[in-house]
């Protein structure tokens, strides 16, 4: 990832981290303002719903009032028959349609009925109820009680209220009926309907959309209302509920009857558009704090892209042709005086300074380059190099020793008598020093030499082994499968000999072998030995802190006609269960002096022969087994002889090499 992409994605994340933080602060400080405002609108809503409930029932008692003061009504208690027209006049439908009530009641101070009449609101037709019988009422009904437990016998009194009834609620007033001498002669009742359980008027009024119910009749009450009835009837206060789709609110409260208790539950369902409001108000600040926040953005790329990438790019640029043409004299002559013109000049002065040891550092460079390459292409080259190293140190020491020196010196003293050499030789004393000289130089020579020649055959040795080894890794670089009849015991034991040769002998080692009478077996052998060397020198560093007997078996045999299985066993350390399949893991090591990558190569290539590598231990301390499973014949690989194989291997050394 570039750094221009760098930076833009952290202003990006960053711009965006700060207009979420904005846009939720917002959010948490304003929603719940907009929802309070939401509801006060609602509370205001449902108050005036009652304030025009309450003008309702003035209207009807102001109704109940004017019949209480006619001349005619207290003549028809007094004497029915004295006014015959009276029940035309004011008993008939027609007559309560026009008044826009829906039921009038007349009767004496005992409740006896003189005249009555109740008609449905919509039809005007007339209709009987339960709680008004038409011929007599009880003392104690709720318009009639309040009179008989001792109220004023004033003219005016009156008892208004909503009465719940089986057509739905009612508001009713009662009045008293008063002769001369201000005597009670009577009552008249006058009532009026909310139609279809919701006030007309009320709507009409308020211009908000009511539902009223009945708390008499909690059977009728819709669920969701009668969930909360007792709540909303328990509370002096509103209650507010968000509806299911959240978009509207229901608030709820109860008014009051006339026997004193919670007689009508009323809902209002107002619309959240104060809250909608909010939101898009809360939504178009976080667009625009985005949008800002966009131009703050391409703004910022833009001015740290002119002031400095732009030019980190030109001085990248430069150091890469730099690399690529190895031309450290070119200059990058940067004139600026912030941090990036230092950073040019201390590159120019960089450049400078690795001129001047160039010639110094390119063989050490080719040797570490070369180093790194070979482990890196082949971790088992490791596994013999410290012999290979050893042997080379010792043939230089040797090299070092020898007398050089003295055969110079000798030249020049030949040289110095070349036109006397004979009497130098037989007169000179220097010249009669000569002959012991070279008898003892030659004796020194010919040890130095033997001890030279002992140690290039071991450094020859390991380098034969190297070259193996690099001509099976060339092998696996071009992607061919050399596959050749094998001798599963002789690779054992190769690898076995291989170890021995980095590791040393130790005397202490048991080695058992368990290999069964098996015919060869055609496979890759170079990544049979490779899997084999690095199983058995793990085997046998796992055993270097074990001070109880140390025993490295290895064992051969079939599994079934198609599978082979060898394994290797130890007496060391052992494998805890939780690191079973992580032994097997890129960089997994347990070793101070560990790479992790033996065992991931070896699991590797056990995969690409179309076998399995997997390992078994009781546990810390009890030593570890590994298994390596082999078909017989891996599926699609090709088998050439043992000539053709050792042909194309040796080329393929030739040119690495």
């Amino acid at each position: 990832m570039s750094l221009s992409t760098k930076i833009a994605a952290i202003l990006t994340v960053l711009i965006l981290s700060l207009s979420a933080v904005g846009g939720f602060i917002q959010n948490r400080a304003f929603s719940s303002l907009f929802t309070d405002i939401e509801t006060a609108e609602a509370s205001e809503d449902l108050r005036r719903v009652k304030y025009a409930i309450d003008s309702e029932i003035d209207e009807v008692s102001r109704i109940a009032s004017a019949y209480a003061k006619r001349d005619s009504a207290l003549k028809f208690l007094e004497a029915p028959a004295s006014v015959p027209d009276f029940a035309d006049e004011y008993l008939r439908p027609e007559s309560l349609q026009g008044e826009q009530i829906d039921l009038l009641f007349f009767c004496d101070l005992d409740g006896k009925v003189y005249g009555s009449q109740i008609i449905e609101p919509k039809t005007g037709e007339p209709i009987e109820l339960l709680e008004f019988p038409k011929s007599e009422l009880s003392p104690s009904h709720a318009l009639l009680s309040f009179f008989a437990a001792g109220s004023p016998e004033l003219d005016g009194v009156d008892h208004s209220g909503i009465l719940p009834t089986g057509k739905g609620p009612l508001i009713a007033s009662s009045q008293i009926i008063t002769g001369r001498g201000i005597k009670k002669r009577g009552y008249v009742i006058v009532g009026r309907f909310l139609r279809d359980g919701l006030s007309e008027r009320v709507e009409r009024r308020t211009e908000v959309s009511f539902s009223a119910w009945q708390l008499n009749r909690p059977a009728a009450l819709p669920p969701e209302v009668a969930a909360v009835s007792d709540e909303v009837t328990s509370s002096p206060i509103p209650i507010f509920k968000p509806t299911a789709s959240g978009d509207q609110i229901d608030i709820y409260a109860s008014i009051d009857g006339l026997r004193g208790i919670p007689e009508l539950l009323i809902r209002a369902t107002v619309n959240r558009e104060i809250t909608a409001a909010g939101r898009t108000a809360l939504l178009s600040g976080a667009i625009t704090d985005a949008t800002l926040g966009l131009g703050v953005l391409l703004a910022l790329l833009f001015i740290i892209n002119l002031i400095v990438l732009k030019p980190i790019k030109a001085l990248t640029d430069h150091a890469v042709r730099t690399g690529l043409d190895e031309n450290f004299r070119a200059k990058f002559g940067m004139d600026r005086e912030d941090e990036i013109g230092q950073l040019a000049g201390e590159f120019d002065q960089m450049l400078a300074k690795l001129e001047h040891a160039r010639s110094a550092l390119v063989e050490t460079a080719r040797t570490a380059g070369m180093s790194e390459i070979a482990t890196g292409i082949l971790h088992n080259v490791g596994n013999v190099l410290n012999s290979v190293n050893i042997s080379a140190s010792l043939v230089s020491q040797r090299v070092d020793g020898l007398c050089i020196d003295d055969l110079e010196r000798l030249s020049e003293v030949l040289t110095e008598n070349k036109d006397d050499l004979p009497r130098f030789l037989a007169e000179d004393p220097r010249g009669q020093h000569i002959q012991p000289f070279l008898s003892a130089l030659v004796v020194q020579l010919g040890e130095e030499q033997k001890t030279i020649r002992t140690e290039v055959s071991s450094l020859s040795d390991g380098i034969d082994h190297i070259c193996e080894l690099i001509k099976s890794q060339q092998s696996l670089a071009k992607g061919t499968k050399l596959v050749e009849p094998t001798d599963l015991s002789e690779r054992v034991d190769e690898a076995l000999r291989i170890t021995q040769r980095v590791q040393g002998v130790d005397p202490e080692l048991v080695v058992v072998r368990r290999y069964d009478d098996l015919p060869e077996v055609n496979l890759d052998k170079h990544k049979l030995l490779e899997i084999l060397v690095n199983l058995v020198q793990n085997a046998r560093q796992a055993m270097y802190s074990v001070t109880g007997p140390r025993e490295l078996v290895l064992e051969i045999r079939a599994k079934d006609d198609d599978q082979v299985v060898i394994s290797v066993q130890d007496s060391g350390v052992g494998i805890a269960d939780g690191d079973l399949t992580n032994v097997f893991t890129m960089g997994f090591t347990t070793r101070e002096e560990g790479h992790g990558f033996g065992l991931h190569s070896s699991a590797n290539a056990a995969t690409e022969m179309g076998g399995r590598l997997f390992a078994t231990s009781e546990g810390p301390g009890r030593g570890a087994r590994f298994i390596l499973e082999l078909p017989t014949s891996p599926p699609g690989a090709q088998t050439e002889d043992r000539e053709l194989a050792g042909a194309h291997d040796a080329e393929n050394a030739g040119g690495a090499l």
